[in-house]
């Protein structure tokens, strides 16, 4: 049986971006100490990483395994986690390029800048090498109040990043090309929408944002099972479903659903 252990020094490499911004005080309020490394900062990543009791990797998807490949040797002894959208591709990387001593596990936070972790959720992708390094972080997240949903790195990949992301992007982006097509100026088109489909536009407007360009774009073309999700979400939409298939989704929890809907309807 694994068991926690005390304060660790945690190397958030990559630091300075939102998850950075996000998780360094809560590390900070478990009682770690934590040490922010990047290519612009006063220490450099191997450095940190050998200093460090457990490194995560919260860098851009296309350069997560060159940072893997960069301090993977220099994590003997240590733990090696991620905050990648996906999961498969790094956590293979981080178990092929680290030493068999080092802990190795896979993060992905379903958030961004938020000021509280309570009842957001983190996936953990544990493998046969987490231990008492990577089981600490995870407390440490537990501790702050997020839900901790345990998963292998494929079942993510497709569920998560691929059904619940991707298919979004792909969808939210085919509408948008659709309306378009219409001609109309965007505060005509808002006009003529009922509150509803209001409430996707603003979330098209938030997905469109130029920040998450380069993100949404890494998580289509690095998981490989994006063709896949998109040939099923055209051959979904080419069925509908029936009502009934539908409701029997939410099950119990359709009128809570309805009621969350109905405030944001009065909201428009």
């Amino acid at each position: 049986m694994q068991t926690l252990i005390g304060k660790m020094k945690i190397n958030i490499l990559g630091g300075s971006g939102v998850m950075g911004q996000v998780h360094k005080p809560i590390f900070e309020a478990a009682g770690h100490e934590v040490i922010i490394s990047g290519r612009n900062s006063a220490i450099g990543i191997v450095k940190a990483a050998r200093l460090s009791d457990l490194t995560i990797i919260s860098v851009p998807i296309s350069a997560t395994e060159e940072t893997i490949r960069g301090i993977g040797p220099y994590c003997e002894g240590k733990a090696l986690m991620d905050f990648a959208s996906i999961k498969a591709g790094p956590v293979n990387m981080m178990l092929r390029y680290t030493p068999e001593n080092c802990e190795v596990g896979g993060l992905h936070p379903l958030y961004g800048a938020v000021s509280s972790l309570e009842g957001r959720t983190v996936v953990y992708c544990p493998t046969e090498r987490s231990g008492e390094k990577c089981k600490t972080l995870v407390q440490s997240l537990k501790s702050a109040g997020a839900k901790i949903k345990t998963m292998t790195p494929e079942d993510h990949d497709y569920v998560v990043n691929g059904k619940f992301q991707n298919a979004r992007v792909a969808l939210f982006g085919s509408f948008a090309q659709l309306i378009a097509e219409t001609g109309l100026s965007i505060n005509e088109i808002y006009e003529l929408s009922p509150p509803p489909t209001k409430i996707l536009l603003d979330l098209i407007a938030r997905q469109y944002d130029p920040s998450n360009d380069t993100l949404y774009a890494s998580m289509l073309a690095e998981n490989l099972r994006t063709k896949e999700i998109k040939e099923l979400l055209t051959e979904r939409m080419s069925s509908l479903g029936s009502p009934e298939e539908i409701r029997n989704l939410f099950g119990e929890e359709l009128k809570v659903a309805q009621e969350r809907a109905k405030k944001l309807i009065e909201i428009r």
